[in-house]
C-alpha cells in the first residue's frame, strides 16, 4: 500500500513529459511566453514546501486524515491541471497539486517510524522511498503509452485515478499514531520539535549524508537527455536505456534489503559508499582520458552502477535519520523531507548546469558527494550503539 501512493505521487512529477509538444498547442506557448518547463519546476518547488506543511499536521490529528485530506488535494490539482482553460491556471493546479503529494510521502515515513523500528524500519522504508526515485524515471514511458489511448490530459488525470484507488485502498490501514504522541498544532511546539531535529546529532548526520545522495541522483533525472541524446547522439533509444536503468536500480534494491536483514543498516550503506566513491573515481580518470566522452557502453555500465547505489542507500540513510525522532515522526519526516528535497535539488543543479558537452560532471558529482557523505557516515559511528546498528 505504501509503496502504491508512494508511486502514484512520483508519477506526478514526469508523466506530462512527453506532453510538452501537446500542451505547448492546447494553450498556445510561445517562444516569447511562460516555458511548458514550467509545469515540472512549479511541482518541485510546491513539493518542497508541502514537504514542511504535512508533518505537523500529521503529528497533530493523525496520519490518517492527513494522508486522506492530501490525495483529495492531489485529485482536484490533478482534475484543475487537466481541465484549466488557461496556461496559467493549469501551473496554479500544478502548485497544489505539488503541495499536496507531499503529504502522502510524509506521512508513509511517518507511519513507517510508527509501526518499526531500526533495521525493519530501514528495510521498509527503503522499498517505499526507493519507489518514489525510480517511478519518476519510468513516468515518461507510462506518458507515452497514456498518449496513445488519448489526449495529453490523460497524463494528468492519471494521477487523480490513481490517487482515489490509493484513498480507498488506505481504508483498509490502522491508524499508526499513539494517543500518547499526538502534539499540539502550536507555532511554539512545532519550532521545538524541528530544534531537536536540527540538534540531535545522529538526525543531522544522516540528513546531510541523504541530501548527498539526493544531490548525485537529480542530475540523472534532470541531465540523461542531454547525456545520453546529445552527447552519445542516442535519443532514439532513450527510453530503452532509461527504462533499463530503472530495472537495474529496482533488482539492487531488492538484493540490498536482504543484505539489511542479514547484516544490519550501517555495514550495509557504510560498504555501498566506499564501492560507490570507487566507482566513481574510475569513472572520472576514464572520462578525463577520453576527453570527456568515454565508450557507451562501458559508459553507462558505470553510471548504472553509481544510479543503482545511491538510490538503495539514500532511503536507509532516512530511516537512520529518522530513528531518534518517534515522538515527532510527523515533523521530523517534513524537516528531513525538505531538507533532503530542497538541498539536494541546489546540489544537483550545481552538477546540472556543467553537463554540457562531456560527461565528466556526472562522475565527478558521485565523487565528491560521496566523500562527503563517507565522513557523515564515519562521523556518526562513534554515536552509533550495538542495537541501533
Amino acid at each position: 500500500m505504501a509503496s502504491f501512493i508512494t508511486a502514484t505521487i512520483a508519477i506526478s512529477i514526469d508523466t506530462v513529459l512527453p506532453a510538452f509538444d501537446e500542451i505547448e498547442d492546447a494553450y498556445g506557448l510561445t517562444a516569447d511566453g511562460l516555458p511548458v518547463s514550467l509545469t515540472i519546476t512549479v511541482f518541485f518547488a510546491a513539493l518542497g514546501i508541502g514537504t514542511l506543511i504535512w508533518g505537523p499536521f500529521a503529528d497533530r490529528f493523525g496520519r490518517k486524515p492527513v494522508m486522506y485530506v492530501s490525495l483529495i488535494a492531489v485529485i482536484i490539482g490533478a482534475v484543475l491541471s487537466s481541465f484549466a482553460p488557461t496556461f496559467e491556471i493549469f501551473l496554479i493546479g500544478r502548485v497544489l497539486w505539488g503541495i499536496a503529494a507531499a503529504g502522502p510521502r510524509t506521512v508513509v515515513l511517518a507511519m513507517t517510524r510508527d509501526s518499526y523500528d531500526g533495521d525493519d524500519m530501514a528495510r521498509i522504508m527503503s522499498l517505499s522511498l526507493a519507489v518514489f526515485l525510480i517511478v519518476p524515471i519510468l513516468a515518461p514511458g507510462l506518458g507515452e503509452i497514456l498518449l496513445q489511448v488519448g489526449s495529453w490530459r490523460t497524463t494528468t488525470l492519471a494521477a487523480a485515478v490513481l490517487a482515489t484507488i490509493g484513498s480507498v485502498w488506505f481504508l483498509r490501514v490502522d491508524e499508526t499514531l499513539a494517543p500518547s504522541n499526538v502534539l499540539p498544532l502550536e507555532f511554539g511546539r512545532i519550532a521545538q520539535a524541528a530544534r531537536v531535529v536540527v540538534t540531535t546529532r545522529h538526525t543531522v548526520l544522516f540528513t546531510i549524508a541523504a541530501v548527498m545522495t539526493y544531490g548525485s541522483f537529480f542530475p540523472w533525472l534532470g541531465s540523461s537527455p542531454t547525456l545520453i541524446g546529445d552527447i552519445y547522439d542516442r535519443d532514439a533509444q532513450f527510453a530503452l536505456i532509461f527504462g533499463a536503468n530503472a530495472v537495474f536500480m529496482a533488482l539492487t534494491i531488492l538484493v540490498v534489503e536482504r543484505l539489511v536483514r542479514r547484516f544490519s543498516t550501517f555495514p550495509v550503506v557504510l560498504t555501498q559508499t566506499a564501492v560507490l566513491i570507487a566507482v566513481a573515481a574510475v569513472y572520472v580518470f576514464w572520462s578525463i582520458s577520453a576527453e570527456g566522452v568515454p565508450q557507451f557502453w562501458g559508459w553507462f555500465a558505470m553510471v548504472t552502477m553509481l544510479t543503482a547505489l545511491n538510490a538503495s542507500s539514500s532511503p536507509l540513510l532516512q530511516s537512520m535519520a529518522m530513528q531518534p525522532m518517534g515522538e515527532q515522526a510527523g515533523t521530523a519526516a517534513s524537516v528531513i523531507g525538505a531538507a533532503v528535497f530542497l538541498l539536494g535539488a541546489v546540489l544537483g543543479s550545481i552538477i546540472d548546469r556543467n553537463i554540457e558537452t562531456t560527461v565528466t560532471a556526472f562522475g565527478v558529482g558521485f565523487f565528491v558527494y560521496g566523500l562527503v557523505l563517507l565522513s557523515m557516515l564515519l562521523a556518526a559511528r562513534r554515536d552509533l550503539t550495538e542495537s541501533s546498528l
